[in-house]
């Protein structure tokens, strides 16, 4: 009895990688990403206010704005990707390079946050007040780069990321 191997040619995986589901479904997780973690921070601002203020990056008296304004951006980053938008797409890539870059400092500098201000306050467990959040943030956002990433090749198949117009 022999068995038989399927090998997939890289053409057929990336006409699958760029198929209209897929990229659909991509979409969909980034924007639901975008749209939770803006909304739990709206929830509550000033538990997300003293998250940033542990950065050390935003003037305390620029805080308050900040952390309201950030989520809003979120959220409305999210909506719109949902809804297709290109300027959606780049926003959600922008805030994530934007939060890339935050975290990095962060880990780059030694700090030890145990909530890197992702979704919720309060919503990484105890015991990762060690850093080690933040470096699962970072890996958490360059997935998510990818995500975007691959939507913008998306783009160039004309799939998926423009909702048809009746």
């Amino acid at each position: 009895m022999s068995v038989q191997t399927t090998v997939i040619s890289p053409s057929r995986l990336r006409d699958f990688a760029l198929a209209r589901p897929v990229l659909f479904t991509v979409r969909l997780a980034l924007a639901a990403v975008y749209i939770i973690a803006g909304a739990t921070k709206l929830y509550d601002v000033r538990g997300f206010a003293e998250i940033v203020n542990m950065y050390g990056i935003v003037p305390i008296d620029l805080l308050p704005f900040v952390a309201l304004l950030l989520p809003l951006v979120e959220v409305v980053a999210g909506v719109a990707l949902l809804a297709g938008r290109d300027w959606g797409l780049a926003l959600v890539t922008a805030l994530t390079v934007l939060f890339l870059a935050v975290l990095g400092y962060a880990i780059w500098s030694g700090l030890s946050i145990g909530d890197c201000g992702c979704f919720a306050p309060g919503d990484i467990p105890s015991g990762h007040d060690d850093g080690s959040a933040l470096k699962e943030a970072f890996i958490r956002d360059l997935l998510l780069l990818a995500g975007s990433l691959h939507l913008y090749l998306g783009r160039h198949t004309r799939a998926a990321l423009h909702v048809p117009h009746p």
